[in-house]
């Protein structure tokens, strides 16, 4: 519901009645300085973009230039907000911050921070929307601040939802009974609100495709002909009966979703649907059927080469592995990070390189750990710095340092806090590493 809370605070920008530039704020409320810095920049640079784009459609705004370091970097914030609503000529006033973390370490850091911010006098002007999925430590934020502060719970009406995805789904097909074939093969039939009655012929109308014609083209005639429209319904009632807590009916419905697919020459989709047909499973404490589904979805993958399918398979094994302690999770892990990196999805290659090292470094195979991070971290430096801070490799750079530690390498492990630091925030450190005034 985050990213639908994000659209929905967005949208708002755009109301008839609002005068106000909107800022989306998103780092993290974590590392040493809670993520104050990274906060700053982004409002720095956000802000200038609409600036630009505002200027460009005639619209002006004063010039703006980001606020000198003060002693505290929450305060360069609010002066960096000041001299933005400064900068700000009618028909705009003022700003809407959308803090939006998607992390928070400290949720009493967090609460204190918005709490100077809306309540600082100096910005009358700045009206505040937090997007937060713990409302328990901002309820009481909300309740001291009464009639000017309004609450909204994004939550999904599951009874609607569930009767929306029944009428998606339609009836169940029956096991080993053979639909009606579909138009142009099959009787004509109405669909949504059509009305009943057959069309008139067209003196354009063409003869149905052959079997020979639709393979040329590169389509399974049985997909065309019932065989998409079944995999649909199954699909759909096998989520339907997982959301009403029907396991069984859930697992053997998507079964039936991942023989069909199989059927009908998709691999791919087959693939996909022995993964959900794994998660099923572990949702049922079936952990061992789950392994065969992920088995059989790493071969199919395989055999077919689908190198991303073949990886989140691998992935499933060893969180299966991992849960029962087996160190056969590091390899499963790292098998799942060559195929990544082979698929060119590096973010997800760096995240198994991490797991692989964590599992075996669990195991006292430090060895092997640090030659998993040491691989993601390279990995990291072919990605551009706001990619880099979306991943795991700060963390990754920092369990690295904690392990060389141990070992006596201690000037690699401070060179290591150090770039993750800079990974995180896209700034160098200073020259010791010690917690930063928020």
């Amino acid at each position: 519901m985050r990213s639908t809370a994000m659209t929905c605070a967005g949208r708002l920008e755009y109301h008839a009645d609002n005068h106000s530039l909107f800022i989306p704020l998103e780092a993290p409320w974590s590392g040493a300085d809670l993520g104050a810095r990274a906060r700053a920049e982004t409002f720095c640079q956000r802000f200038g973009e609409k600036a630009e784009a505002l200027r460009k459609a005639g619209i002006d705004v004063g010039a703006f230039a980001p606020a000198a370091p003060e002693g505290r970097l929450l305060a360069t914030f609010a002066r960096q907000l000041q001299l933005a609503c400064a900068a700000l000529q009618p028909p705009l006033r003022g700003l809407v911050v959308v803090l939006a973390p998607t992390r928070v370490d400290d949720a009493q850091a967090f609460v204190d921070d918005v709490r100077l911010l809306v309540g600082s006098p100096a910005l009358r002007e700045v009206r505040w929307v937090v997007i937060e999925s713990d409302t328990v430590h901002l309820a009481p934020l909300a309740s001291e601040l009464g009639e000017v502060a309004s609450r909204v719970d994004f939550r999904i009406d599951e009874s609607d939802q569930q009767q929306d995805l029944a009428a998606l789904a339609g009836p169940t097909p029956t096991e080993g009974v053979a639909e009606p074939l579909p138009y142009p093969w099959g009787p004509w039939t109405s669909r949504g609100a059509m009305p009943r009655v057959a069309p008139p012929r067209r003196a354009d109308d063409r003869p149905a495709p052959s079997d020979e014609q639709l393979l040329a083209s590169g389509i399974q005639p049985a997909y065309l002909k019932g065989g998409g429209r079944e995999m649909q319904r199954l699909m759909l009632q096998a989520a339907l009966a997982l959301r009403q807590g029907r396991l069984p009916d859930a697992m053997e419905l998507q079964a039936r979703t991942a023989a069909l697919c199989g059927s009908l020459e998709l691999p791919r989709e087959q693939v996909i649907h022995l993964l959900v047909l794994g998660g099923y499973q572990l949702a049922a404490s079936l952990p061992e059927r789950a392994r065969e589904s992920y088995q059989q979805a790493a071969e199919v993958a395989a055999a077919k080469q689908l190198l991303l399918q073949q990886a989140q398979a691998e992935l499933g094994l060893g969180m299966l592995d991992a849960s029962a302690q087996n160190p056969e999770a590091a390899r499963h892990y790292a098998a799942a990070a060559g195929l990544a990196e082979q698929a060119q999805t590096i973010p997800l290659a760096i995240e198994c390189w991490r797991m692989a090292g964590q599992c075996s470094s669990d195991h006292q195979a430090l060895d092997w750990a640090v030659e998993c991070w040491r691989h993601a971290l390279q990995l990291a430096g072919s990605l551009e710095p706001e990619a880099v801070r979306a991943t795991s490799a700060p963390d990754i750079a920092r369990a690295l340092a904690n392990l060389l530690l141990t070992r006596g390498q201690s000037a690699e492990a401070e060179q290591l806090h150090r770039q993750a630091f800079r990974m995180e925030h896209g700034v160098e450190p200073g020259p010791v590493l010690a917690p930063v005034a928020r």
